[in-house]
């Protein structure tokens, strides 16, 4: 019989990306970008996964995940679900055998399943025009983006970004992708201009098999 926690919820606290921005672990992030969030890395998780869980950090006095701590006596892993999973994207029933939350139950307050609804739809706005990173924290600054039709079907879009990434005096470029399901970083790179940015795309897309017969640049 399946286990129903319900610890005290705090209604009132919103799960936005106000909150990530507020609340997010800028130094882990980065690492996160250049290691796990790279394409080749092998990671099923995309941006906004990474960027909701570096929000886990003693820096946040989010009360949710402090007395959800006290329910699972400090697990880590629990409350990175609980933040993760629960409230962003509002799943109530964990069925994996080594998780913490193994076959239990959370009862997830209806406002927050409002909220994750209207979450998602933003980002997916966002990551399509590549402007997350931007929204996330003003570190990032977006250079160039261009959207491409063919890969993934008949006017379905695959987006590409050039980022300028800078951290007190230090400036680093990156290319970062939303192609399909996965939104990840390409490479760091040096900074480019339009055309060898347009060279590194077509390099990217021919690595992965892609011969590029049906793909034009729509923007």
């Amino acid at each position: 019989m399946d286990t129903i926690i319900n610890p005290i919820i705090n209604e009132k606290i919103k799960y936005d990306l106000d909150y990530i921005k507020k609340n997010i672990d800028l130094k882990k992030f980065i690492k996160v970008l250049k290691k796990d969030l790279l394409w080749d890395g092998g990671s099923e998780l995309i941006v906004i996964d990474y960027a909701i869980r570096c929000c886990l950090n003693n820096k946040n006095k989010d009360s949710n995940i402090s007395n959800y701590k006290k329910n699972y006596n400090n697990k880590p892993d629990a409350v990175e679900y609980f933040l993760a999973l629960n409230l962003y994207n509002c799943e109530t029933e964990h069925f994996w055998s080594k998780d913490p939350l193994s076959f239990e139950t959370i009862k997830i307050p209806k406002t927050f399943l409002k909220t994750s609804k209207n979450f998602y739809k933003e980002v997916d706005i966002l990551v399509n025009s590549g402007d997350l990173l931007e929204r996330v924290s003003s570190k990032f600054k977006k250079i160039m983006h261009l959207e491409f039709v063919g890969e993934q079907g008949k006017n379905i879009i695959d987006s590409h970004s050039f980022y300028q990434l800078k951290i007190n005096s230090s400036i680093e470029y990156f290319y970062l992708t939303k192609n399909g399901d996965y939104n990840q970083v390409v490479k760091f790179c040096d900074k480019l201009n339009e055309k060898d940015f347009v060279k590194e795309i077509v390099k990217f897309k021919s690595d992965r098999g892609y011969t590029g017969k049906e793909n034009f640049i729509k923007k």
